[in-house]
């Protein structure tokens, strides 16, 4: 028997340079226990985490659910086991599109009955709905017609304002990501106002009391930098402060491949690096330089062959 769970995000993604789903996507499969913890927490003690959890193939899901072409989507298919020794499935389902969509709660009851009848067990499904006004609310779907009835009732999660004290306080890491997701919206025209609620939640992924292992820093970290994008000028302002607590707090995790990627600090490592290229050239000058001088050759060849100084060809002579 198999039990399968349906997420659907809806949201107002206006950026064209972020992938928004792909992020919500990483995310999830970064922190999938804690994805499940929040949103499920009885789901998420049924299941036994101790046996591990496989993200299967992706043609599970184009079977079951028809998605139209050119709608923005992702999707994850999930092994798990559960407690009493059952294998079960995990489908999440994750829409991004541009507006409020008033055939989300029809498109979640279609979700429902495709996989019903495809494995003829028990699905739960959850929407968690990324857009922030209070005038769309996922409502349940409702069909009738000449006697005949259905009415489909699935979980939902609003992101709110309101909800920001509460998960302000949550220890779970997923609550930081649904913050950066609400301050998305509500710094849409503000980007000084952005700058400043990014640095506020790159500290908190960076505090490792809060947040002790490197899975949940790094994922953070990634997650928010990219969805939380800021002119180039705030980002070179924020990566000033940024790296210093990084080198304070999490200075194990500073040359994470994850993070170098992000876009606060891969122009920082780039010069990194090429300063490290530098300092390796001039290495290798400096040794041409040693062997010239044991064979003799003067200081002022030795600078022309080599691109020293004068000056530094005889301090290395000194040294010899």
């Amino acid at each position: 028997m198999t039990n399968l769970l349906v997420l659907e995000k809806s949201s107002e993604y206006n950026h064209q340079q972020t992938d928004y789903d792909g992020l919500w996507k990483k995310v999830i499969g970064d922190l999938f226990e804690e994805f499940i913890l929040f949103f499920a927490p009885d789901l998420f003690e049924a299941i036994d985490f101790m046996k591990g959890h496989d993200f299967l193939e992706q043609e599970l899901f184009q079977e079951i659910i028809k998605v139209k072409k050119g709608r923005n989507y992702v999707d994850k298919v999930v092994k798990v086991y559960l407690k009493d020794g059952l294998e079960k499935y995990i489908l999440i389902h994750i829409e991004v599109q541009g507006s409020q969509d008033p055939e989300l709660s029809k498109r979640m009851f279609q979700y429902f009955y495709r996989l019903y009848d495809r494995f003829s067990t028990e699905v739960y499904a959850i929407a968690v709905v990324t857009d922030v006004s209070h005038s769309f609310q996922p409502e349940p779907y409702q069909y009738s017609f000449y006697g005949t009835k259905v009415i489909y009732h699935y979980n939902t999660y609003k992101f709110t304002h309101e909800a920001i004290p509460s998960l302000e306080t949550s220890s779970n890491p997923i609550a930081l990501a649904i913050l950066a997701g609400i301050h998305l919206h509500l710094t849409k025209t503000d980007y000084n106002k952005r700058f400043e609620i990014k640095r506020k939640l790159l500290e908190a992924a960076l505090d490792t009391d809060k947040y002790p292992h490197e899975l949940y820093i790094t994922a953070l970290f990634y997650f928010i930098d990219y969805l939380l994008q800021i002119p180039n000028t705030l980002t070179r302002e924020l990566r000033k402060e940024i790296i210093p607590l990084i080198e304070k707090e999490a200075n194990h995790m500073i040359y994470s491949k994850q993070m170098k990627k992000s876009p606060t600090l891969a122009d920082a490592f780039k010069q990194e690096r090429y300063e490290g290229k530098q300092e390796g050239k001039l290495e290798e000058r400096k040794n041409f330089a040693m062997e010239l001088i044991r064979e003799h050759f003067s200081d002022e060849k030795i600078a022309k062959m080599t691109r020293l100084s004068v000056e530094e060809v005889r301090g290395i002579r000194k040294n010899i």
